[in-house]
């Protein structure tokens, strides 16, 4: 019996031994750890004159601060300028009321934003979304011998992890005023669009340009929204893309307006012209931008069977329990395991194929809303767990937001939701 005894004290003082061993080794010794940054890509298609570069320089406008949510854009100076340039020659109702140059046929523009937030007072990279923006004219125009544009795109959207679709609000008008050209143009559009759509599987975005053009539609913009959609499905082919890929592919119905209702109006030319004295106050610009990640992740849960989603809330529950190097270290574990196999191989397109990273990323959106807990457990933990810590939250914020801004937009119009998936 006393020998037992002794047994158990001597494994007690080794185990405490090899625990102050352990804590004066992470403390002090060379841990090291590697940040990736994920980049995800966007592909923006619209015909010409359909407002993507209004859009465009009116999304970086209302995202590159951090006003309204916690992350902010940025990107090269010679794309701030252009961005810049395009939004104040748009703003300007006192020149000569030109609108910025827009994108030309088999033109092709690029764009790296560098999602970013701020970590103990210092801005931090969490993720890049490259954003290509085609005119559509490249899908339906024969091109010239030898060019190699048209292959480019198409391999461009089959890597693309978010397709946006621009749909001309101004043209919408027209087809339900009557005016010939409407639908004509309707129909011009969505053949550019739908083939690639249909065999795509990246999540769809259907963004309505110009929507202050249609505000006199109905008082109530739900039932604006709605007026608009029944227009769109009553196309058999754009009817036939929600219905097929409903269940299984998030696809959304976005309205936009660049400028924000009053800004402009049609003059009897059918021209869109400048009001006078008026103020820039764009609508919705962000979401299509804030949708790309959070979109991309329902889709992936809306694809996955139950065992699957069962041991993916499991993960997510221990790893809200979890310390810094435990949740950090468990990515690896996970990762093996048949549900993280899964995850890991939808998002194996070379736009998000980062592994432990993107899995991460994918785990903390489905996290709940952060809070301070774990900030204050930091306290507690050497310079490295600390800075871990910190991303962790800094990037669970950031997916709640980007989220956030897609809950209010359909929870504000229910019927910017084409597709029924979700769990």
């Amino acid at each position: 019996m006393m020998a037992v005894v002794l047994i158990i004290i001597f494994l007690s003082i080794l185990l405490t031994l090899l625990a102050k061993h352990l804590r004066r080794r992470r403390a002090t010794g060379p841990l090291t750890v590697t940040e990736t940054i994920p980049t995800f890509n966007v592909v923006a298609l619209g015909l010409q004159g359909s407002g993507k570069t209004l859009l465009l320089a009116s999304m970086y406008h209302r995202l590159k601060a951090p006003t309204g949510q916690c992350y902010f854009i940025t990107a090269t100076r010679d794309d701030v300028l252009q961005l810049n340039d395009w939004y104040l020659q748009m703003a300007d109702t006192a020149a000569t009321g030109a609108w910025p140059r827009g994108t030309a046929k088999g033109e092709t523009r690029h764009f790296t934003f560098t999602v970013k937030t701020h970590i103990d007072g210092a801005a931090h990279p969490i993720l890049d979304l490259k954003y290509l923006e085609y005119a559509g004219e490249l899908l339906t125009d024969l091109q010239d011998a030898g060019s190699t544009k048209q292959q480019e795109l198409f391999a461009h959207i089959d890597s693309a992890d978010a397709l946006i679709g621009v749909l001309d609000g101004y043209r919408i008008r027209q087809h339900v005023d009557g005016h010939p050209e409407g639908p004509l143009h309707l129909e011009r559009t969505l053949n550019a669009l739908l083939p690639v759509m249909l065999e795509a599987t990246a999540p769809i975005s259907f963004v309505i340009t110009k929507w202050d053009l249609l505000t006199d539609l109905h008082p109530d913009e739900s039932t604006r929204l709605n007026i608009v959609r029944n227009l769109l499905t009553s196309n058999d082919h754009f009817r036939s893309l929600v219905n097929l890929h409903g269940a299984t592919r998030v696809v959304r119905l976005i309205p936009v307006s660049a400028v924000g209702p009053g800004f402009a109006t049609i003059d009897p030319n059918g021209e869109i012209v400048k009001t006078p004295q008026s103020a820039v106050q764009p609508t919705n610009v962000d979401v299509p931008l804030s949708a790309v990640v959070p979109g991309l992740f329902e889709q992936i849960e809306t694809r996955l069977d139950h065992d699957s989603i069962a041991a993916i809330r499991a993960e997510v529950d221990r790893r809200t329990r979890q310390g810094a190097l435990e949740a950090f270290a468990s990515l690896t574990n996970f990762a093996g395991q048949l549900a993280g196999r899964t995850v890991l191989a939808m998002l194996g397109t070379p736009g998000a194929a980062f592994g432990d990273t993107v899995l991460g990323f994918f785990l903390d959106s489905r996290m709940g809303a952060p809070d301070d807990e774990r900030a204050r457990l930091g306290r507690e933990l050497n310079e490295v767990e600390q800075r871990i810590e910190s991303l962790q939250l800094a990037r669970r914020r950031v997916m709640y937001d980007m989220r956030r801004k897609v809950d209010a937009l359909e929870g504000r119009l229910p019927y910017s939701r084409l597709s029924e998936g979700g769990w």
